[in-house]
């Protein structure tokens, strides 16, 4: 190269840069080839093997979604619904359920768009429902063999006339013992996915197809010029594989070409460089040391230096250059400092939104990046008040030497209508720049003094059309006046500020929306329950917790199944589905600790937002307290109606049951009646019955003071068993199995009612073992125990079943069939129990019966001893009774029982009876109470007013009648209730006289 100097610092880079250059060039330029060509090989080779997964995953999902159809639709009731109507004979119903399928099946395949055919077939084979291409079409008669179908595995290809190949897919219908009722059979049309690898196209000559012969890639069905490139992928869960296959050449023809112009290029770029370099490397090197050193210089941060513009050609534009982007650089490096200074106030602004700080902290965020991040020295921010009309100062900033604080800006105030500067901007919604603050009149003198305003901008903040806030910001101190552009600017700022402070009031709201919404929820008296898409759990208030038994945590992700149970959380969740929602929908539940509940609902669906899922809203209502009130108010009524009853009905009833009873009992023991005793004791016995079940109405209905005594329980139950045990033993051979405590449990009561509790008990056990077959049994037990006394009445009949134990002491509930049985036996021994302070159960005996356990309190001491009442006093014959009452046949009975006892008896009429008494010439005086035209009360005072006061017995069938009741307790005179015994009789007529002559012998000794 002439011209060049052998020693010269060109020569000496030419000699090393032509060389290497060349070599360089080569050395890159032919292993860049092979490189290129392996890579681009090797790349093509993923690429078809990512369309060949592609396309397999594409087919898998296609086949995976024709048996996912089919498992699906198989596991619908409405087939189990189909054949069982068939085989029952239910014609009609089966056709109900039979459409139905055939309008799934067409539904599916509208949906699908993927089968040439969907059929379901019987047990036998044939074809009931038959859908084509999207329509129910006749099914064929010929029958399918479906006994060997035990899986839903696609068949293989197969094709049918000149449609498109299918495969085919078949479910089998069984029923829970695993027998075959029917089949699904679906022929899924391969056309989609024919269809989808036609569309893979690589290269010119690549294409991918189906096949199921794994050994050969190609398989004979692609025909190559030269080498190939093949990939195989088989499809997950079938017998096929997808294959693509496409020529070598397609790839690399054009790289040979490629590699040659690169060189050819390459040659002629180093050409082209040897001759640059050797024509500008010696006035390039001159100014490069100066240059070097500018560049380091920069590199220090000397922003300032600048390269003398010497020479010619390229180093003078070179060092021109350098000026240009030192200039450059400068003033980009300050400009980004201006906008890191921006972006930080912005990103402290944005981080007091993101931290929920409230609109005046985000407020002051905002005065602060304006007045730090943009470079000014001083700010304000004033409020806009809609409501007042008035502008408010809000915070300072910068003030700091004139001593200005935000308390001092809070109290100034400025009507939004007036003319004051920053009304005037709030009303036009445009930033106002100020220059002499003293010559503007919208100006305050006195606060621009305060202010030491000199030159400022007034900023609004306006969103949404409406200004929120009003900013200020002035630079005072350095004095330079502020510029449209930094204007401009502001208000940028002021949109962004604006955006945040509407998020800040708009957190506001919704924070105290959502507080709101979460107290009045937590707070409801009804369980609310917020539901997904998907009916799981996720919103579970402290009602819901307590009615439940379940905490929030760990009901969220459940359904309502854990509350209604599978079945009807199965119907409720069907209903909605169908329905869309339920209203004040009555179901049964239960708690987490197996309490039964009965509830009221409301489910409801709502949209979580634009583009959001469906999400569910449940109130629940226990209406199980109600439930129990409104049963306890009809029982109430219910006993009401039955007190009103026999309140009318006892009178009448008492007097002629009185009679019989008195007769049966003494035709019972009459000698004259041997021939027809048997027949006189069934009339006995059935007056006895009607006798008991009265006296267990009028006790049950009856409000009066329980009579305490201390009664020993087994002689109760001695006497009991003393009356009913000829009858379980002789009559209805049971045999009676007694064991009573020898150490005599002791009971606070009536003597009479722990005879009429003993007698039911024994009753109602008789009843159970009469209606059963083999042996029959009756066990009686008494025990003391440290907490009182137990009375155990124990049969081996059928038993009470467990939901039936506590239902069995209510009122007139009753297991005997119509007129077997009145529905108060036990319902009066739980009031004979209650009265005694006791409590009484129903168990299960290990052999099936029942034990109907009492429990009874310890019984306190002093209480008085019934052995007394009880014995029968002495009788005193000679006496003279006189006797008035209306009922002929209750009369004839009282004058009878009075003449076997010896006494002196006559019968009063009564119309008579009030002259007959005022004569005197008695000893004692029975009467009824209501005689038609005169009363018992009046011949009660008649015989008082005499000399030595007679005693007087008055007798009532009228015992619920609450007022005669009061009238007779101030009376004070003993009274005989309908029905009587003839014991009760003359025990009540022995007393009564013998406590009527003990004074008067008294006094004559």
């Amino acid at each position: 190269m002439p011209g060049l100097r052998s020693r010269s610092l060109s020569t000496r880079l030419l000699i090393w840069i032509v060389p290497i250059s060349v070599a360089g060039s080569l050395a890159i330029t032919i292993p860049n080839y092979f490189i290129a060509r392996s890579v681009i090989l090797q790349e093509t080779q993923k690429g078809i093997a990512a369309v060949t997964d592609s396309a397999a995953a594409q087919a898998k999902s296609y086949f995976e979604q024709r048996q996912n159809d089919i498992v699906t639709i198989s596991q619908s009731p409405l087939f189990k619904d189909h054949y069982m109507n068939a085989e029952y004979g239910l014609t009609q119903e089966a056709e109900v359920y039979r459409m139905d399928i055939e309008r799934m099946l067409v539904d599916l395949e509208c949906r699908a768009k993927a089968y040439t055919v969907l059929c379901y077939v019987d047990k036998e084979g044939r074809e009931v429902v038959r859908v084509e291409r999207g329509r129910a079409v006749t099914p064929r008669g010929a029958p399918r063999d479906i006994s060997q179908t035990r899986s839903n595995k696609p068949s293989g290809i197969m094709h049918d006339g000149g449609g498109p190949p299918f495969v085919r897919s078949t479910v089998p219908l069984g029923d829970g013992g695993g027998k075959v009722r029917g089949a699904l059979v679906f022929d899924a049309s391969l056309g989609p996915v024919y269809d989808a690898l036609g569309r893979v196209h690589l290269g010119v000559s690549g294409r991918s197809f189906l096949t199921t012969r794994p050994k050969d890639p190609l398989y004979g069905e692609y025909a190559a010029k030269g080498p190939v490139l093949t990939a195989v992928a088989p499809i997950a869960g079938t017998e096929w594989s997808v294959a693509t296959a496409v020529e070598r050449a397609d790839f690399i023809e054009r790289l040979g070409w490629v590699s040659t112009m690169t060189f050819v290029l390459l040659l002629s770029a180093g050409l082209t460089l040897i001759l640059a370099l050797t024509r500008k490397v010696r006035t390039l090197l001159a100014p490069l040391q100066a240059l070097a050193a500018a560049a380091q210089a920069y590199a220090r941060g000397d922003l300032g230096v600048r390269v003398p513009a010497e020479g010619s050609g390229e180093v003078a534009a070179l060092s021109d250059s350098f000026n240009a982007m030192a200039d450059a650089l400068k003033a980009r490096t300050e400009d980004l400092l201006r906008r890191v200074r921006e972006l930080s106030s912005l990103q402290r602004m944005n981080d007091a939104v993101l931290r929920q700080l409230g609109k005046e902290s985000i407020g002051a965020a905002c005065l602060d990046a304006a007045v730090s991040g943009l470079g000014y020295q001083r700010g304000m921010l004033f409020w806009v008040d809609g409501l007042r009309k008035e502008v408010v100062g809000a915070a300072a900033k910068g003030f700091d030497g004139l001593g200005l604080t935000d308390d001092e800006l809070r109290a100034r105030r400025v009507p939004l209508g007036g003319g004051d500067i920053v009304a005037v901007a709030a009303r036009g919604r445009e930033a106002i720049l100020v220059l002499d603050p003293a010559a503007d009149p919208r100006c305050d003198p006195e606060f621009v003094r305060r202010t030491d305003a000199r030159s400022f901008c007034i900023v609004p903040i306006v969103v949404r059309d409406k200004t929120i806030a009003v900013l200020g910001l002035s630079l005072p101190v350095s004095g330079t006046p502020i510029g449209l552009p930094e204007l401009k600017g502001l208000a940028l700022f002021a949109g962004a500020a604006g955006l945040a402070l509407e998020n800040a009031e708009l957190l506001d709201a919704v924070t105290e929306s959502e507080a709101r919404y979460r107290t009045a929820v937590e707070n409801s008296p009804y369980a609310v329950v917020g539901l997904d898409r998907n009916c799981r759990i996720t919103l579970w208030n402290r009602r819901a917790e307590s009615l439940f038994g379940y905490s929030a945590l760990e009901a969220a992700g459940h359904t309502l199944e854990v509350v209604f149970g599978p079945a009807v959380y199965k119907g409720l969740l069907r209903r909605v589905e169908t329905e869309g929602a339920l209203h004040q929908e009555e179901a049964a539940g239960a708690a987490r600790d197996g309490r039964p509940l009965m509830l009221s609902l409301s489910w409801t669906g709502q949209n979580a937002g634009p583009g959001g899922e469906r999400e569910w809203f449940v109130v629940l209502e226990d209406l199980s307290e109600k439930k129990r009130l409104q049963a306890q108010l009809v029982r109430s009524e219910k006993l009401s109606a039955v007190g009103s009853v026999l309140s009318g009905v006892a009178h009448e009833l008492n007097s002629p049951l009185g009679a019989v009873t008195g007769l049966a009992e003494l035709l019972k023991d009459d000698p004259a009646g041997s021939g027809v005793k048997e027949e006189l004791r069934h009339i006995y016995d059935a007056a006895m019955r009607c006798r008991d079940i009265v006296s267990g109405l009028l006790l049950f209905v009856r409000k009066r003071k329980p009579v305490r005594e201390r009664v020993t329980l087994n002689f109760a139950i001695q006497s009991t068993l003393s009356m009913f045990e000829y009858r379980l033993i002789k009559s209805d051979g049971i045999v009676l199995e007694v064991d009573l405590d020898p150490s005599g449990p002791t009971v606070a009561g009536s003597f009479h009612k722990l005879q009429q509790l003993a007698l039911n008990l024994l009753a109602n056990a008789r009843d159970a073992v009469r209606s059963g077959l083999g042996s029959r049994t009756i066990r009686v037990r008494t025990r003391r125990r440290p907490e009182g006394s137990t009375l155990e009445v124990e049969d081996n009949g059928p038993g009470v079943p467990p939901e039936l134990r506590k239902t069995v002491f209510e009122p007139f509930f009753t297991t005997k069939p119509l007129g077997q049985g009145t529905g108060l036996g036990l319902s009066v021994c739980a009031k004979l129990v209650e009265d005694s302070d006791g409590r009484i159960r129903c168990e299960e005996t290990p052999g099936g019966g029942a034990r109907f356990v009492v429990d009874f309190p310890p019984c306190p001491d002093g209480l008085p001893e019934p052995a007394a009442e009880l014995k029968l006093p002495p009788s005193m014959p000679g006496r003279r009774v006189l006797v008035a009452d209306d009922e002929p046949e209750l009369l004839q009975v009282m004058l009878r029982l009075l003449a076997e006892d010896g006494l002196i008896a006559s019968a009063v009429a009564p119309a008579a009876a009030l002259d007959k008494v005022r004569q005197g010439g008695f000893d004692l005086l029975i009467t009824d109470i209501d005689l038609g035209p005169v009363k018992g009360t009046a011949l009660l005072e008649a015989a008082r007013a005499l000399p030595g006061r007679p005693p007087v017995i008055l007798v009532s069938g009228d015992i619920l009648n609450e007022e005669l009741d009061r009238e007779l307790t101030a009376l004070k005179a003993p009274v005989l209730a309908k029905p009587f015994l003839r014991s009760e009789f003359l025990r009540l007529v022995r007393r009564v006289l013998q406590d009527s002559y003990a004074p008067r012998f008294r006094g004559r000794a």
